[in-house]
């Protein structure tokens, strides 16, 4: 696996076996009842549909966690291309073992691989515009990491990973204050640790109040493009500019042509598709 910081050894080695104990995977009645033990199974997993691959060292976890004898062969690197009727791994083991682990690694492998294609379908629509796809915090509870090292595998950039990476000044924050200028100046002022300053303004008239500041990026948020074009036109190369808000396969063209740095899509991960693979005893 081409490892991001937010994956580790040791992360996945967690989450996996969280998964296998929610299934109890340990404890398949269905399998311990009916299948030989001693008898030997060879498998492989699958494409169902095109897509990029994810999620193959968090497979080989699944099955090594139930038993270390599993061997699981893989036919493609992290983040390939893969076609509908492509094998992408071997397995040879227990028929038990591979049993109780193979619904944990397929579901690791469906999210995983459904984030980094979608993504990669966005990426490739925008690409003419050098346009950089972005994920936000709207992830599922408890899996960010992966979904977010999903989003790179698709050739996506990350945003902020949590409330600590960076001063992100929000709509409610905003709200809150009732002055953007303030609001904007005392982060300024107050951030010693040099984090990033993210300003989220959703009217021109906002933007206008607070264009003369030095922060570091403008996020224009659920504004039709003509509003994003007319924006850049006001703080030209100043910010590092990103659109944001109901941006979607229909739009997101519209978006990217009026030049815009970046575009967040919450959908990526707040409303994941899963790749459809399986897994067939041979």
């Amino acid at each position: 696996m081409s490892k991001s910081k937010l994956i580790t050894s040791g992360y996945i080695k967690s989450i996996v076996g969280a998964s296998l104990f929610e299934d109890q995977a340990q404890k398949d009645i269905t399998t311990d009842l009916l299948v030989n033990k001693s008898s030997i199974t060879s498998a492989k997993i699958i494409a169902n549909e095109d897509g990029i691959i994810g999620g193959l060292d968090f497979a080989d976890e699944a099955f090594k966690q139930i038993d270390k004898k599993t061997k699981l062969k893989k036919k493609f690197q992290e983040g390939s291309s893969i076609k509908k009727g492509d094998i992408i791994a071997e397995i040879k083991g227990l028929t038990g073992s591979v049993l109780k682990s193979e619904r944990t690694a397929i579901n690791f492998l469906g999210l995983i691989s459904g984030i980094a294609t979608k993504t990669h379908y966005y990426v490739n629509l925008v690409k003419e515009y050098k346009t950089k796809i972005c994920c936000t915090r709207k992830t599922l509870p408890t899996l960010r990491a992966i979904q977010k090292y999903a989003v790179t595998l698709g050739g996506g950039t990350n945003n902020r990973f949590n409330l600590f990476d960076e001063i992100f000044i929000k709509d409610n924050h905003i709200s809150a204050s009732q002055n953007i200028f303030d609001l904007v100046q005392n982060a300024l002022r107050l951030n010693r640790s040099g984090k990033i300053i993210t300003v989220e303004v959703d009217t021109l008239s906002q933007l206008e109040t607070i264009q003369s500041l030095n922060f570091n990026r403008l996020l224009l948020d659920n504004m039709k493009p003509d509003e994003i074009k007319k924006a850049l036109s006001m703080v030209g190369n100043k910010y590092e500019t990103e659109a944001s808000g109901n941006i979607n396969d229909k739009n997101i063209l519209d978006y990217a042509k009026t030049g815009v740095n970046r575009i967040s899509i919450g959908r990526l991960t707040h409303s994941p598709q899963n790749l459809d693979i399986s897994l067939n005893f041979n």
